[in-house]
């Protein structure tokens, strides 16, 4: 999911209740993400939300930023909570740097207050990274210490994540339980008592935050109940839900809207083709699906232009195709990877990657990361790698076969996109493309298309055979109309 940023400051009152929060579902594969238009404060900064543990049987991750793929120390920071009988808050940052907590929190029926404020200009080191929770300020069992004036990725204008990591691709430690009232100052040092207070009984409480938010500061309380209205693309009604499914290019237009402009969007890039060199009786490797990304986007009453990637166009000759990138918004699907041709080129990266070509080629990089997943490695003498699905990597079912897609229900059912194409062999059964619309890779001949409008990946061809093209991408929209 993509996360909101409002304009909404409150307002007024001293303490209330929480009435709403959204539920995170780690099955579901469940965030919020959001880029900042031009990096704000990267030294000074305060994170504090309300949060409610389903479970402490995995590691959950709150709030986190990295150029994706990166850990280095300018580009990554994270906030989450360990595991187990380890459920401490940790604070990750660098290669390898952290601040874990000495208290651990694993209690799923307690809602508690979490405060994380940095401020690297302070002389004093201990002073650079404070955590509350409840009010209580912290102490950790380990810390290695920021430098004075070092500027984190947090607050710089690329992606972040809040209840995952999912820009750093696997593991992305999806966050299970309830969140609500986030609130994120830019280049503001913010304290407990800024956002709760101390109780009757001793409990600690919420209470509105009435200071600034800098320039990239946000509030978000979840509060939901807003209705649109919209035009573009092909509308259909889902209850009380209108879907608009765009399968070429065109605008989205939003009107009337009422309360918070949230939509949700599935937005998936053009498959990659599948390699054929036009000779060879060894393997080529399958395309690459398209970069699958989904969640919720807060937008405004403008035209939104539309891109729907095309699939990269199978060839006969010895070159990598990808698809081209879908775009909605501030929502970019990357084009799948090409799969590699023979003899031993690897397949291209792409949001999902390519697969690679006999001999023992490399299998594609899904980049960015968390959009896809990576080619199969081709195995000596035999068909190419498959391109790795959405829902899983090249090769997971079989070798040559193109990693499956994933499900989606935006449209009111539910659908299976973005497979990876099989990768080609000269003989003894054609690999399969993923579900969701991969194609097979050809077995003594041409390998098949891609399905339109999935991003699914091509299927290679062989001993002469073309290769198959990509499928196009699609973005579908889903907003409530009353």
């Amino acid at each position: 999911m993509a996360l909101i940023q409002s304009t909404a400051i409150p307002s007024g009152a001293t303490d209330y209740e929480l009435e709403q929060s959204l539920r995170f579902n780690d099955d579901d594969s469940a965030y919020l993400s959001w880029t900042p238009a031009s990096a704000g404060n990267r030294r000074t900064w305060t994170w504090s939300a309300w949060i409610k543990r389903s479970n402490s049987s995995a590691t959950h991750m709150l709030f986190f930023t990295a150029v994706a793929g990166d850990l280095t120390e300018d580009d990554h920071f994270g906030i989450r909570l360990d595991s187990g009988a380890s459920s401490n808050i940790i604070l990750t940052w660098g290669d390898g740097n952290t601040a874990v907590t000495n208290a651990i929190f694993r209690d799923p029926s307690a809602w508690m207050h979490i405060v994380v404020a940095i401020d690297t200009t302070q002389g004093t080191d201990t002073n650079r990274v404070k955590v509350y929770v409840n009010g209580t300020q912290q102490t950790f069992s380990s810390t290695d210490l920021p430098s004075q004036n070092h500027e984190y990725g947090i607050n710089k204008a690329h992606e972040h994540n809040l209840g995952s990591r999912v820009i750093y691709g696997s593991s992305a430690n999806y966050y299970d339980g309830y969140m609500t009232e986030v609130n994120f100052l830019d280049g503001v040092v913010g304290t407990p008592a800024d956002f709760g207070e101390t109780g009757t009984y001793g409990e600690w409480k919420p209470i509105e935050y009435e200071g600034s938010y800098g320039t990239n500061g946000f509030y978000l309380n979840f509060a939901g109940g807003g209705v649109m209205s919209a035009t573009g693309g092909t509308i259909t009604t889902d209850g009380d839900y209108k879907v608009h499914s765009f399968t070429s290019n065109g605008t989205f237009t939003p009107s009337s809207i009422t309360d918070d402009g949230y939509v949700e969007y599935l937005v998936i890039g053009g498959g990659g083709a599948g390699a054929a060199d036009g000779s060879t009786t060894a393997g080529n490797g399958g395309g690459g699906a398209g970069g699958y990304r989904t969640g919720y986007l807060p937008v405004t009453a403008q035209a939104y232009s539309i891109t729907v990637g095309a699939g990269g166009v199978g060839t006969t000759g010895s070159s990598q195709v990808n698809g081209a990138n879908s775009v909605f918004s501030s929502i970019t699907s990357s084009g799948g990877g090409g799969g590699g041709y023979f003899t031993s080129t690897p397949g291209a990266a792409g949001g999902s990657g390519g697969g690679g070509s006999a001999q023992t080629a490399a299998g594609g990089a899904a980049n960015p990361a968390g959009q896809g997943n990576a080619g199969e490695t081709a195995t000596n003498g035999q068909g190419g790698g498959g391109g790795g699905g959405a829902g899983e990597a090249g090769g997971t079912d079989g070798t040559g076969q193109g990693g499956d897609g994933l499900a989606s229900s935006i449209t009111g059912s539910s659908v299976t996109r973005a497979g990876g194409g099989g990768g080609s062999r000269a003989s003894g059964g054609a690999r399969a493309g993923g579900t969701g619309g991969g194609g097979a890779g050809g077995n003594g001949g041409a390998g098949t298309s891609g399905t339109a409008n999935t991003g699914s990946g091509g299927g290679a061809g062989v001993s002469g055979g073309s290769a198959g093209s990509g499928g196009s991408g699609i973005v579908i929209i889903r907003y409530k109309f009353q």
